[in-house]
C-alpha cells in the first residue's frame, strides 16, 4: 500500500510536468489556445481607412480582438520610440510611416523578423520598391508588411483655370505644365488674371519636388548631402519662387479646408488618399475639379507599413491579421473606400481599379493614372533622419513665408539644425 502510494505521487508529479510542459508557447506563436480570447494591440494614427475591415476581421475570428489607439502622425512616431527605447509599453501591431522608416529600421532588433512568419511567400504581392523599403539592405529581415502608397497627380480647378485663359483638359494641362517652370508661369498668370492663388503652401510644393528624385537628404552609405544635392537645392529654390503665388494655408488646418471650399487656390499635389480629403473638405465643388499628370514626373507622397514590435505578445496572430488587412484584396477594397491607393500591383489591371470612375473630380480612369504613377515610383533611400529633417525644412519655409526671416537667413539656420540632430 505504502509503494503504490508512492507511485501515486510520482505519476501525479510527471503528470503535473506535462501539462505544465504543454501549456507554454510553442514555437514562435501565442501560448493561447485557438477558442480563447486574444486582444491584439494597434497603434495607427486618423485616416488610414482600416476602421470597417477591423472590425469584418473581428467578426471572422471572434477570438480575437483588436484594440486601436490613434494618436496624430508625429505623436504616433515619438510615442512609439519611446516605449521602444523603455523596453515596456508598445503594442503588437504599430504602423510606421515612410518618413520614419529608416529611424525604426536601424534599431529592428525591436522588431519581429516577419520572413520568420511566411513573408517570404507574399513578397511578389507588393510593389518591388515598397517591398525593399520594408526591408534591410541585405533583405535578411522584413520590417513590415506595406499599406497603401501615394503615387502623385495634381487636381485643378477647371473654372479657375477657365477664368484664367488656362487649358482645361487634362491632356492639354499635362502638355502645357509639365516641368515646374511651365506650372510656375501658369500660377503666375492665374494669379494677375483672376488674383486667386495657384496651389496652399509651399511645404506642400517643397515636398512634391522633393519625392521626385532619388538622391534626397543621405546617400546608401548614410552620409549627409543635404547641402550638395541638386534636388533639394531644386526643391528649396521652388518653394521660395512659389511664395508669390501660394496661399499660404496648410494641409490639415482649417483654413486649409475653409480656403479649399471658397477656391481661394486653384490646384492640389495630389496623392490618392487626399482624394477624400477635398471631398470631405469641400463638398460643394463635386463637378468642378479634374486631374492631370503632375509638373516634372511623379513621385510618392505617403504610405507605411504595419510592423509587429518584439514587445508584443501574440505575433503570430498578429502577422495573420496585418497580411490580412494588407492582402490585395482587402487594399482594393480600402481603395474603393477611402482612396488609398494599394501597394499591390497585382490588381492594377484589373476592370475595378482602371475604371474607377468618380464625378467628382470627372473622371473615369483614376486607377489608371495612379497605376502607372505608382509602377513608375523609384526607390528612395531616406535615413533615419529624413521626418525630423522634413520638419526643419518645412519650419525653415514657412518662416519665409511669414516675413520672419530672409530666405538666407531660414536656410543656413536650417543647415545648423540639421546637423545638429544628424550629429546627436
Amino acid at each position: 500500500m505504502k509503494k503504490f502510494a508512492q507511485m501515486l505521487i510520482v505519476l501525479v508529479l510527471i503528470t503535473g510536468l506535462a501539462a505544465c510542459s504543454s501549456s507554454g508557447s510553442s514555437g514562435k506563436g501565442s501560448s493561447k489556445g485557438k477558442d480563447e480570447e486574444i486582444e491584439l494591440t494597434f497603434w495607427l494614427w486618423p485616416g488610414m481607412g482600416m476602421d470597417s475591415y477591423i472590425k469584418q476581421y473581428e467578426e471572422e475570428n471572434p477570438n480575437i480582438k483588436i484594440k486601436v489607439q490613434e494618436t496624430e502622425y508625429s505623436d504616433h512616431h515619438q510615442n512609439l520610440l519611446t516605449v521602444l527605447a523603455a523596453g515596456s509599453g508598445a503594442p503588437d501591431i504599430a504602423a510606421v510611416e515612410s518618413g520614419y522608416i529608416e529611424r525604426f529600421k536601424e534599431n529592428n532588433q525591436h522588431f519581429y523578423n516577419l520572413l520568420d512568419y511566411g513573408a517570404g511567400d507574399i513578397k511578389s504581392d507588393y510593389l518591388e520598391w515598397r517591398w525593399k523599403e520594408a526591408s534591410t539592405n541585405d533583405e535578411s529581415v522584413v520590417f513590415g508588411i506595406p499599406t497603401d502608397v501615394g503615387p502623385m497627380a495634381m487636381a485643378y480647378r477647371m473654372d479657375i483655370f477657365e477664368e484664367a485663359g488656362l487649358p482645361t483638359t487634362p491632356d492639354k494641362v499635362s502638355a502645357q505644365m509639365s516641368t515646374w517652370e511651365d506650372y510656375m508661369e501658369a500660377g503666375k498668370k492665374l494669379k494677375a488674371t483672376t488674383g486667386k492663388n495657384m496651389f496652399n503652401h509651399v511645404t506642400d510644393l517643397y515636398a512634391a519636388v522633393r519625392e521626385q528624385g532619388e538622391k534626397q537628404y543621405f546617400d546608401e552609405n548614410g552620409e549627409l548631402i543635404i547641402e550638395d544635392s541638386a534636388l533639394i537645392k531644386r526643391a528649396w529654390d521652388l518653394s521660395i519662387e512659389g511664395i508669390e503665388i501660394h496661399n499660404n494655408t496648410q494641409r490639415g488646418t482649417t483654413e486649409w479646408s475653409a480656403s479649399l471650399a471658397a477656391g481661394d487656390f486653384a490646384t492640389v499635389f495630389l496623392p490618392p488618399w487626399m482624394l477624400q480629403n477635398i471631398k470631405n473638405d469641400a463638398p460643394d465643388t463635386s463637378g468642378l475639379w479634374n486631374i492631370a499628370l503632375m509638373p516634372g514626373g511623379s513621385g510618392n507622397w505617403g504610405g507605411s507599413l504595419l510592423t509587429l514590435p518584439k514587445q508584443g505578445k501574440h505575433p503570430e496572430e498578429a502577422y495573420k491579421f496585418i497580411t490580412w488587412i494588407m492582402s490585395p484584396e482587402i487594399q482594393l477594397e480600402i481603395f474603393k473606400e477611402k482612396g488609398n491607393f494599394p501597394s499591390t500591383p497585382a490588381i492594377y489591371d484589373t476592370d475595378e481599379v482602371q475604371n474607377l470612375k468618380d464625378e467628382f473630380f470627372n473622371r473615369d480612369d483614376l486607377g489608371a493614372i495612379f497605376s502607372e504613377a505608382a509602377k513608375s515610383v523609384n526607390y528612395v533611400y531616406r535615413g533615419p533622419m529624413t521626418g525630423p529633417i522634413n520638419t526643419i525644412m518645412g519650419d525653415a519655409l514657412i518662416s519665409v513665408a511669414d516675413k520672419q526671416a530672409t530666405e538666407e537667413e531660414a536656410w543656413k539656420k536650417a543647415m545648423e539644425e540639421v546637423k545638429r540632430q544628424v550629429g546627436r
